[in-house]
């Protein structure tokens, strides 16, 4: 039967044919993104890499995000790093990330924060002499990691320098497959995804793979040894509270199988890929707006003195300081929403979808969010949404990690990032220590602005001058 014709978008005009808008779309995604809805409305197509990808703006956004039956983030973002290749045994642990971590962040309140101090001291020191750090991400990455592998994989397993720069690289190394253009989706459709999907699976190349075996080795090291001291000490024994441990606790484990091992690594190294990159990038924007806006740190330093009070005779915080820590959480916010993509979250159809308007996308196609349409608007944000206004959120009831239809740094619906309260968490535990402990301002004594490639925002490498506080 003859499908009937759907009222697609209109199609942006362009010049180059073959090419269609892929280079101005990466040459000025921001300004370009701009005039097209400007000239063509809420909901327009451009061709990008040998396909029509439609983008949709803040008046029809939230139906991407809340139509579980008709949009997918996951397979969207398979195609553009094919994790099911990369892991063959990747269950994608999001319901046991939820019971075994989330729900107990207020157990490993203690234990983020010793971390934290400790990774903070080793990588960044006293600085009694001011001190420059450059790239700043790749700082945050190397702290940021300590206290998610020792919530993951135990205290012990923590300290050895192998784990820490698995957890702090895999995801580095990972993305590096993925940011091949996908030059032959300009000959057919899909054909860059068919061949890295072919590299990966036939073992030609897989950027993860080192990062799997070291923690095989290790899980099975410190899984027989838990095991033994078990059997050794019976009731006596001190269970480790850890996500690891919960896991092989799971009925399909079985510690006698090494695919089980296997598994445990790769749902693992998933877990890294998805919460040790947003976090780490997260601080090292905050950290750039911090140095790079001096005038605000005052402010955030009296209110992390006065939240320091509640902190016991080793300097740590109870979990309830966190709702104490109002202005640094709206400055927090304002960072990451002034920090976001351009565009960002695509999703798959998955099905013919007629949105609001009457316009409609076919089945297979790619719908993505034009996320600055939100973030710029000022019915949305309030006056002045392009400037950076760190208390804008002080008064809105709505902290840096609630989804709502004017923040959607952690998606929305059903399928919101169910990590982000580790994240947001993490961040200002370790920003109420780095407030307290330096003086910060960027080396050029400028403000410094996210690195931008397409469509994606980056965190500035400038130069980062910490000095200790006197």
């Amino acid at each position: 039967m003859r499908q009937p014709k759907l009222n697609l978008p209109p199609l942006v005009r362009y010049k180059y044919p073959i090419i269609g808008h892929t280079f101005l779309y990466l040459a000025n995604s921001e300004e370009f993104l701009k005039q097209c809805k400007k000239e063509y409305g809420d909901i327009f197509s451009l061709y990008l890499w040998g396909e029509v990808r439609t983008f949709v703006g803040k008046e029809h956004l939230q139906e991407i995000l809340n139509r579980d039956d008709s949009f997918d983030a996951e397979e969207a973002f398979e195609r553009l790093l094919p994790l099911s290749a990369m892991f063959k045994h990747l269950v994608k642990p999001i319901k046991e990330l939820k019971e075994y971590v989330i729900s107990k962040l207020r157990t490993y309140t203690e234990r983020m924060q010793k971390s934290l101090n400790l990774a903070t001291q080793e990588y960044i020191g006293d600085c009694d002499e001011p001190k420059t750090i450059r790239n700043v991400y790749y700082l945050m990455s190397k702290i940021i990691c300590n206290p998610i592998a020792d919530i993951f994989v135990g205290q012990e397993e923590s300290q050895y320098e192998e784990i820490i720069n698995t957890f702090s690289e895999l995801t580095t190394d990972a993305v590096k497959i993925s940011r091949i253009p996908p030059f032959l989706d300009f000959i057919y459709p899909k054909l860059h995804y068919f061949i890295v999907c072919a590299i990966l699976k036939l073992g030609i190349y897989n950027p993860a793979a080192k990062h799997e075996k070291v923690l095989v080795k290790h899980l099975k090291s410190q899984i027989y040894k838990r095991l033994q001291e078990k059997e050794k000490y019976g009731d006596s024994w001190k269970r480790p509270e850890d996500f690891l441990q919960d896991l092989i606790e799971e009925e399909g484990f079985d510690p006698n199988n090494s695919i089980s091992y296997t598994k445990l690594a790769q749902n693992l190294c998933f877990l890294i890929f998805v919460s040790i990159h947003t976090t780490s990038s997260s601080c090292a924007h905050v950290i750039m707006d911090l140095a790079s806006r001096p005038e605000y740190i005052q402010e955030l330093y009296e209110e992390q003195l006065e939240v320091h009070k509640e902190a016991d005779e080793n300097g740590i915080l109870p979990f309830e300081s966190l709702n104490n820590m109002r202005k640094l959480d709206s400055f927090i916010k304002e960072s990451l929403r002034l920090a976001e993509n351009i565009a960002n979250l695509p999703h798959t159809v998955l099905k013919n979808y007629t949105f609001a308007n009457g316009l409609q996308v076919p089945k297979d196609s790619l719908a993505i969010p034009y996320v600055d349409d939100v973030y710029l608007d000022e019915s949305l944000q309030g006056p002045n949404p392009k400037s950076f206004e760190p208390f804008r959120h002080l008064d809105t009831n709505a902290p840096a990690t609630k989804v709502s239809k004017n923040y959607l740094l952690f998606g929305g619906g059903k399928h919101a990032c169910p990590g982000r309260q580790l994240a947001i968490n993490e961040a200002k535990f370790f920003l109420h220590n780095i407030i307290l402990k330096y003086n910060l301002r960027t080396e050029s004594g400028k403000i410094e602005v996210p690195m931008k490639f397409g469509p994606m925002r980056f965190p500035s490498r400038a130069g980062i001058i910490f000095e200790k506080r006197k």
